[in-house]
């Protein structure tokens, strides 16, 4: 006989699931809880969109002279 197929997991719960596993395993004792995590995130976005907007602004000044 063949064995019972278990019900699979979505793909976007397990994702998120192993990224919210790997922020625990980064991020300092004081950040870990929920609202900590939800700042941090937050501004590591800001930060990225900022620096990947100003190395692109050079990068197309750069590029169009």
């Amino acid at each position: 006989m063949k064995p019972e197929k278990q019900p699979r997991q979505s793909v976007f719960a397990e994702a998120w699931q192993n990224m919210s596993g790997d922020m625990e395993r980064l991020l300092p004792r004081k950040l870990q809880g929920r609202r900590g995590k939800f700042i941090f995130s937050l501004g590591l976005a800001l930060v990225e969109l900022i620096l990947l907007g100003v190395v692109g602004k050079f990068l197309y000044q750069w590029w169009q002279q």
